[in-house]
């Protein structure tokens, strides 16, 4: 797995709790045991991955309806299973010590054929934050020749996904109940 710490770099925020530094959010290579501990020191971040997505809040039951049909799967197992099949490039982002979310693709050949990526904060309106998605695909749609993945149409994160394609000039189809996103440099970006 190519090992991208401290090349996707989120948002600057200022904490005086850190002694006025600035934090960068980060991605950093998903391993289960930072995961583990991560839920251990924080309650509500452990009973959001365990929740059966049944009983998620709605924004986040698009997110594992995309991925499966199982009732009492959890974000937890989605994280469980990306990390053990491999097919994806698993991250999590950090600011500090502190896990703000889960990000991974899936590549073949010199595409990025796939993205799943959600918070850990209820507190944000959006499972999918615009900003952590555009530096995102700015990192990809630079060492890619194609980027693309599905949402279904009923998903709210479709608005986000949607100024994105805008912002790459990239396009959007609706393929029976999902929406295909594709950002293809094929000409652009000779690897």
């Amino acid at each position: 797995m190519e090992n991208y710490r401290n090349k996707f770099k989120f948002l600057v925020e200022y904490n005086p709790s850190e002694g006025g530094q600035l934090l960068e959010e980060q991605l950093v290579p998903a391993k289960m045991n930072d995961l583990n501990i991560a839920m251990q020191q924080n309650e509500e971040l452990k009973k959001l991955l365990t929740t059966p997505s049944k009983n998620l809040p709605e924004r986040y039951k698009y997110l594992v309806d995309e991925i499966t049909d199982y009732e009492n799967y959890t974000l937890l197992d989605i994280i469980d299973n990306t990390l053990k099949y491999k097919r994806f490039i698993p991250y999590f982002s950090k600011m500090g010590n502190e896990m703000r979310g889960f990000v991974a693709y899936e590549v073949s050949k010199n595409e990025v054929s796939d993205i799943k990526l959600f918070s850990f904060d209820l507190s944000q309106a959006a499972v999918v934050l615009f900003r952590d998605l555009i530096i995102l695909l700015d990192e990809l749609v630079m060492k890619y020749k194609k980027v693309s993945w599905l949402a279904l149409k009923a998903n709210p994160a479709n608005k986000i996904y949607q100024k994105a394609i805008e912002k790459y000039n990239g396009t959007m189809e609706e393929i029976g109940n999902e929406l295909h996103y594709c950002i293809d440099n094929t000409n652009a970006n000779q690897n």
